[in-house]
């Protein structure tokens, strides 16, 4: 069982108890006077056997994250996760909302230093195991975002790529690292 607030996924073996414990979280809530959201409470299968045999499982977004069934670098079916397509999407409309807003305010060492603080927070939250790529491809996507507006400030072109890219090497954007390790491996002795 996942809990975060209100949020809850629960993981069981066999569709049967799934089933079972839906029925009756459903029923307990009702004693309270509470009720599970239909729209967001629906049962998926992850099943390495159906995986093996080709057929494609489902999977679902919660906080932000696609969880999904995909192969270990052992090669073996193992639950992953990755940032949700519609968070990703989100995120960098933000970045382009606080360009867009910020560009002409402050002079471009103080707009870098509060754009990879706010890179930084990214990374922070989703730097979880198997997630590296998709938190690099935000880095990536937002700093492109950030060249673009720097250089709408007054009208004119204020660096060109070879520039900003000598300007990055000075005080480099955060990295994509993996601050959560969710999965450890265990070896035998």
């Amino acid at each position: 069982m996942f809990r975060y607030c209100d949020f809850l996924v629960i993981c069981c073996q066999y569709n049967a108890d799934a089933l079972r414990v839906h029925k009756g979280l459903g029923n307990r809530l009702t004693r309270y006077g509470l009720k599970l959201n239909e729209e967001k409470t629906r049962l998926v299968s992850f099943s390495k056997e159906k995986q093996n045999r080709g057929i494609k499982q489902e999977s679902f977004d919660f906080l932000g994250f696609t969880f999904f069934l995909g192969k270990s670098m052992k090669g073996f079916f193992i639950p992953k996760l990755k940032t949700s397509r519609k968070r990703l999407i989100s995120k960098l409309k933000n970045v382009t909302s606080w360009m867009r807003t910020n560009r002409s305010k402050k002079r471009l060492p103080e707009l870098w230093k509060t754009f990879c603080a706010k890179v930084r927070g990214h990374v922070a939250y989703y730097g979880v195991s198997n997630n590296q790529r998709g938190v690099s491809r935000f880095i990536f996507a937002a700093t492109r975002i950030f060249f673009k507006w720097l250089n709408k400030r007054g009208g004119r072109k204020v660096l060109d790529w070879d520039n900003f890219n000598l300007f990055m090497k000075r005080d480099p954007p955060p990295k994509a690292i993996i601050h959560h390790k969710l999965f450890i491996l265990q070896t035998s002795k």
